[in-house]
């Protein structure tokens, strides 16, 4: 086996594929990184058996074959000969892999690649495809509010309920919910089927470049873009009734300027509390009031911001965290940058939208006890 590629496009294929490599593994296989060169192609695979990438380069092939080279190894070398320049690699029938450049030779051991794991089959599953705007959008509006307790397996990813003409996503912590809607546009989505997909895949889908088909088995996914498949499995698990409990009866509403706050939320949270990281808001019609407090070195802070609201005076607080998540994820409603909050009392649900009208995205923000 013996092919030769740009250093470049070797980086940038590695890349691609080396989020599915464990981290640790006790098969040493899965320290590998497949790599099957025919056809004037170079495929390049790795596998957690939880997670697996294949990413394809072109290359010019001597002789065609498939090895397993260490994955690490490989990385680290590719990464510290830089951009320029090509790089040969040829394979002996012992499975030595020598990699020949403009500054050397380095020789690494290599692998069958016969004792590589198969990759999962998809001749059943349900398929939709997704325009590259809406896979994007959908990851990254979710999976800032997935839970890492790993005890809830179910909310350490991401619902994805297809519905024909729309697919809603929602993720949640419990402590927060953010939900997205994307329309199929000129293509057509599954109907009644629902799928939960694990965070650390809806992360890699945050950057495509290109549109995806998504297919769907009972025990896996798949995401096929231009260069790129990503195969996961799925989580086998019954995902929280969210619906339930995003309120329908918030009456009073608040519109602020989302760059001001953001700015206004960072500064109060220097002087909060490192364990509860809470703020308090005050809002009335003569604005929204953001103070923090940390009772234990006695620093406090306070500003106040312009606001549109008509109601009464209330206070209400929140870990400023998820207020923070929530408005740094959210699409401005309105040409000077303004997002909408409703709430019913302190003690419930807070939403935060893009405005009144936009049903497309919604946060789910829980308060905390002053």
């Amino acid at each position: 086996m013996r092919f030769s590629v740009t250093l470049g496009d070797l980086q940038k294929v590695i890349a691609r594929v080396i989020p599915a490599l464990p981290p640790k593994s006790t098969l040493p296989v899965l320290e590998h990184i497949h790599c099957n060169a025919a056809n004037g192609v170079l495929t390049m695979l790795t596998t957690d058996q939880e997670l697996t990438i294949s990413s394809t380069v072109s290359a010019f092939i001597g002789a065609e074959g498939e090895v397993l080279i260490p994955a690490r190894r490989l990385n680290e070398i590719v990464k510290a000969l830089g951009q320029e320049g090509t790089i040969e690699i040829a394979v002996s029938a012992n499975h030595d892999v020598t990699l020949t450049t403009n500054f050397g030779k380095y020789t690494m051991k290599g692998m069958s690649a016969d004792e590589f794991p198969t990759m999962p089959q998809f001749p059943e599953g349900t398929r939709a495809t997704f325009s590259q705007a809406n896979i994007s959008r959908i990851a990254e509006k979710t999976v800032f509010a997935v839970s890492k307790e790993e005890y809830r397996p179910a909310m350490t990813g991401v619902l994805l309920q297809f519905r024909g003409d729309h697919v809603t996503a929602a993720s949640t912590d419990s402590f927060r919910l953010s939900r997205v809607i994307v329309n199929a546009g000129d293509t057509e989505f599954p109907q009644g089927l629902d799928v939960i997909i694990p965070a650390r895949s809806i992360e890699l889908l945050r950057k495509v470049d290109s549109d995806v088909v998504v297919s769907v088995t009972k025990t896996h996914a798949e995401f096929v873009m231009a260069n790129t498949t990503i195969v996961t499995r799925v989580i086998d698990e019954r995902f929280p009734p969210y619906e339930n409990v995003i309120p329908k009866d918030n009456d009073k509403e608040l519109t602020v300027n989302v760059k001001e706050l953001v700015a206004a939320l960072k500064r109060v949270a220097i002087f909060t509390n490192n364990k509860s990281y809470q703020i308090k808001m005050t809002i009335s019609s003569d604005g929204v009031t953001i103070a923090g407090a940390d009772d234990d070195s006695g620093a406090n802070a306070q500003e106040q911001l312009p606001c549109e609201y008509t109601g009464a005076s209330f206070e209400i607080g929140f870990n400023y965290h998820y207020v923070l998540d929530g408005l740094q994820h959210l699409d401005s409603g309105s040409d000077n940058n303004e997002c909408l909050f409703t709430f019913s009392s302190p003690t419930r649900a807070v939403l935060l939208k893009p405005n009144r009208d936009d049903e497309s995205l919604l946060m789910l923000i829980m308060p905390t006890r002053l």
